[in-house]
């Protein structure tokens, strides 16, 4: 069985900016050789197995002859083998050595086209590449070159009608401007330096020719960063977007929180993952049907194996007919009607009298309740640790949209991570949640109502907050 190759951008940074294929290819494959500006958010889609081959300046830890015989290796063990790289794979990407070495070696691939930094850096900040009154053209130059490269023909780029953009050409950055300026660029040309071009750090400065050196190591400008030489640099000052949350870096549960993802993203903010752990179905005996009885549905996931274990058993809803349906909240109500099932009430589990109340959830979770003598508790699955990836330093805020977040996270860190966690930012959602943070020793938590919109609010009223005091300073 013969394997493929995708040659996959990533686009620029923000996982939103990733094309429809790209996203396909991403779920399908069964490896992923990813490049170090890839966005890990990009990777939490996918079981496939991961292997790291970016480069930092100086230290390589993939040769380039490595990676190309890697991908000829894993494709002839029959695998889909996705290629990501940030940008596009072929603008400065070595995504054309890589067709090269391939089609060498009889390797079936495709290249999957990315939005390259280059075009999207600028729009992040307001530049346009091109415009009526300042540019009908554009260059894209790399500032990094071959060891036995040629040099630049800096005298044929210094007199480039259009937008100059310099890619990977920050530690040239001198250079760049003085042979510009010698070979005859007027040296009061606007120049923008853009670092981490849509991703929540991204950071940007403007200048001219003469004097972007200097203003770069004022603010302390590093790579990776865009060079934007031309007419057009200028506009950033009146078309940098300004969204209500920009430069946020938010964290909240993997996929879980796909519509509080998107609130985020549209009020500018830049959204970061936890890690959820895979769940298993754990062995429970289902109760006499036949009486009626209370469901208490702790979470969607615990009512799904709920569902499985009915239809193993040879049953369906309807023998649950006479039963009551209690939601613990209301999205977990939301969830339940999108399945088909309408919710007597939404409660806290307190409140739950009379009839016999049987409460469903996961295994961690359930073990912490002290059930009152009529409550039975049904664990329907456990959810096993995963290992988190994360710097808590790279974020303002975390948001907890239940308190089997708080718990699946604390439990998955290590005691460095969670001395790190204990003084960020929380938002609970709920006060059963900031009840779980504050049992697990975080005391930075802000209790919100579970609702989205109120998380997007606190955060919101927040910004605003720190903009005042920042004024006034």
């Amino acid at each position: 069985m013969s394997g493929f190759v995708s040659l996959v951008g990533a686009g620029p940074g923000n996982p939103e900016l990733l094309t429809l294929l790209a996203k396909r290819r991403l779920v399908e494959a069964d490896v992923i050789l990813y490049d170090r500006l890839v966005n890990p958010a990009l990777l939490m889609e996918t079981n496939a197995e991961k292997i790291d081959v970016g480069k930092l300046p100086h230290h390589h830890k993939y040769s380039q002859y490595k990676i190309n015989d890697l991908l000829v290796t894993l494709a002839n063990e029959g695998k889909r083998v996705v290629r990501l790289k940030a940008g596009d794979p072929y603008v400065f990407g070595r995504g054309g050595e890589e067709s090269q070495y391939l089609k060498r070696h009889h390797v079936d691939y495709e290249v999957v086209p990315g939005i390259t930094s280059a075009i999207a850096g600028l729009g992040a900040v307001g530049i346009p590449i091109t415009h009526r009154d300042f540019a009908s053209a554009f260059h894209v130059i790399t500032g990094h070159r071959k060891k036995t490269g040629e040099e630049l023909d800096w005298q044929n780029i210094a007199h480039q009608e259009g937008t100059l953009v310099f890619l990977m050409g920050m530690e040239q950055l001198a250079k760049i401007t003085s042979q510009l300026i010698e070979n005859g660029k007027d040296p009061k040309t606007p120049v923008a330096v853009i670092q981490w071009a849509t991703h929540w750090n991204q950071r940007s400065v403007l200048s001219d020719l003469a004097n972007i050196v200097q203003v770069v190591a004022e603010n302390q400008i590093g790579s990776p960063a865009l060079i934007v030489v031309g007419q057009v640099a200028q506009l950033m000052q009146a078309l940098q977007p300004h969204p209500a949350l920009f430069g946020q870096h938010i964290l909240v549960p993997y996929k879980k929180q796909s519509k509080l993802f998107g609130l985020l993203q549209d009020a500018g903010a830049s959204v970061g993952f936890f890690q959820r752990g895979e769940t298993q179905p754990v062995d429970f005996a289902l109760p006499k049907l036949s009486v009626p009885a209370t469901l208490f549905v702790n979470d969607i996931i615990a009512y799904r194996y709920f569902q499985d274990k009915l239809m193993a058993a040879g049953a369906d809803l309807r023998k649950l007919a006479d039963w009551q349906f209690i939601a613990k909240n209301h999205v977990v109500a939301r969830h339940l009607k999108s399945s088909g099932i309408v919710v007597d009430r939404v409660a806290d589990l307190a409140s739950t009298s009379g009839q016999p109340t049987y409460v469903i959830g996961e295994q961690r979770e359930l073990a912490d309740m002290n059930p009152q003598a009529a409550v039975h508790l049904l664990a329907t699955y456990r959810r096993l640790p995963a290992e988190q990836d994360l710097d808590f330093a790279d974020y303002q805020t975390i948001v907890f949209p239940s308190s089997a977040s708080v718990a699946e996270l604390v439990s998955s860190l290590s005691q460095d991570q969670l001395e790190a966690l204990r003084v960020l930012k929380c938002i609970a959602m709920g006060p059963k949640v900031a009840e779980k943070c504050h049992q697990v020793g975080l005391n930075n938590v802000v209790t919100v109502e579970p609702s989205y919109q109120a998380v997007l609010t606190v955060l919101k009223e927040a910004k605003n907050v720190d903009k005042v005091s920042n004024s006034h300073r």
